[in-house]
């Protein structure tokens, strides 16, 4: 194949170049691994061979046009001597795995991919090394690893990645006012978050475990992030205060999020909102830093922190029935607005703020954008979405932890809006 073209010959280059690079890289990783190690000594499959078998697929991929049986003659050929290579170290009495013969065959096919895809090439190749590097922290997590936690991640990505993609979109049932989609996404959120918490403790610990969860959590839901770690101090009476960080944190982060949502659509809006919100968000913050403290002073007996319970961490049912607690609130709101017309804003903020927050001030928001609704009316519905969402967010705690979590847990939140009441009466 004449090569006339010099932009082509400058990629083509580049191509051969990159596959080169692609093969050091995960050459380098296996030959790396023996250094300082009892089988430290020469390596048949190292840099120089992984990097050539990456050059030899991409050279195949260029060819391929003139000779199309090129790569798949290629790639029998480098598979009989990685297979030769294995059985004469197996004669020689080694104990052998196959992760490097793997390897090899994998370099080989990111190089002719090279000159097709090079995002793919670059991308698998990347994975590729990230896995083989892992090897030592595979080693040290799979003994931990118990049966019900390797069972609630294939339910998780079960109920995530293929159940949640087939509901529809838009509500289907007659008042058109029960997303499936948006009802599975809370459902999924609040039975996702208590398996993230639970594998966040088991990694970190319960309280910096809690306050990530805490935080992430908010960023979706902090009902969910209520309902779930509620759950969870229930079953574990010892990681109340843990739960309790949690709470505190994802209902700060709350308070910010909302913020965020009026600024990015109305400035006039978000001028009201600004001050109490943040007055909320400060107090839940020192509540999360007060509920930290506690759970560092808790007793902790020797051997307990390893201490795990054997259940199953995905705890899809109980999430079941908040979900459909949810069908029912965005029911009620749509009959109460339905009944009162527009005056109705506030009664169903009120109402729909019992469990979502984001969807009000979404309303709200838009509506004074299109000049259909006052500022001072949408920052009173907003907030009042607010304050029946913290009021919820007590009696669910109460409800789901029992009453020495939700007495805490109302504490912090009961304070954090009565901080956000009486700044919004001094302004």
């Amino acid at each position: 194949m004449p090569l006339q073209d010099p932009s082509r010959e400058l990629s083509l280059l580049f191509e051969g170049a990159l596959a080169l690079g692609l093969g050091l890289f995960i050459g380098l990783e296996r030959e790396h691994r023996h250094v300082g190690s009892e089988q430290d000594g020469p390596t048949i499959l190292g840099v120089r061979t992984f990097a050539l078998l990456a050059l030899s697929g991409w050279l195949a991929a260029v060819l391929e046009e003139r000779w199309a049986w090129l790569p798949a003659v290629l790639l029998g050929l480098v598979g009989l001597l990685v297979v030769a290579q294995y059985l004469l170290g197996s004669a020689g009495g080694q104990r052998l795995g196959l992760t490097t013969e793997l390897a090899a065959l994998l370099t080989l096919v990111y190089g002719l991919l090279v000159h097709h895809e090079v995002q793919l090439a670059v991308a698998l190749a990347l994975v590729t090394t990230l896995v083989l590097i892992s090897k030592p922290w595979v080693r040290i997590v799979v003994p931990r690893l118990l049966r019900t936690e390797l069972l609630a991640a294939l339910q998780f990505l079960i109920v995530a990645a293929v159940v949640l993609p087939l509901l529809p979109v838009e509500p289907a049932d007659p008042w058109g006012v029960l997303p499936p989609r948006k009802i599975g996404l809370f459902v999924v959120a609040i039975a996702g978050l208590g398996f993230v918490g639970y594998v966040l403790t088991r990694l970190l610990g319960p309280s910096r475990a809690a306050g990530l969860t805490g935080l992430v959590g908010g960023l979706v839901s902090s009902t969910a992030v209520t309902v779930s770690m509620a759950q969870q101090a229930a079953r574990e009476p010892r990681s109340r205060r843990a739960c309790e960080l949690a709470v505190y944190a994802a209902n700060a982060v709350m308070a910010v999020r909302v913020l965020a949502i009026a600024a990015a659509l109305s400035r006039p809006v978000v001028q009201g909102l600004l001050a109490p919100l943040l007055a909320m968000a400060l107090v839940l913050g020192s509540a999360a830093l007060l509920a930290r403290r506690g759970d560092g002073r808790a007793p902790v007996a020797a051997g307990d922190d390893e201490r795990v319970v054997v259940r199953n961490p995905f705890a899809l049912l109980p999430a079941l029935k908040w979900g459909l607690l949810l069908c029912g609130v965005l029911l009620l709101a749509h009959f109460a607005q339905q009944a009162l017309g527009d005056a109705g804003l506030l009664a169903t903020a009120a109402l729909a703020g019992l469990t979502d927050v984001d969807a009000i001030t979404l309303a709200g928001v838009r509506q004074v954008e299109d000049g259909t609704l006052g500022v001072g009316t949408a920052e009173l519905a907003i907030l009042l979405a607010v304050a029946s969402n913290t009021l919820a967010k007590c009696f669910l705690a109460r409800l789901s932890g029992g009453p020495a979590f939700g007495r805490s847990v109302g504490v912090g939140l009961g304070a954090s809006l009565a901080a956000a009441l009486l700044v919004l009466a001094a302004t």
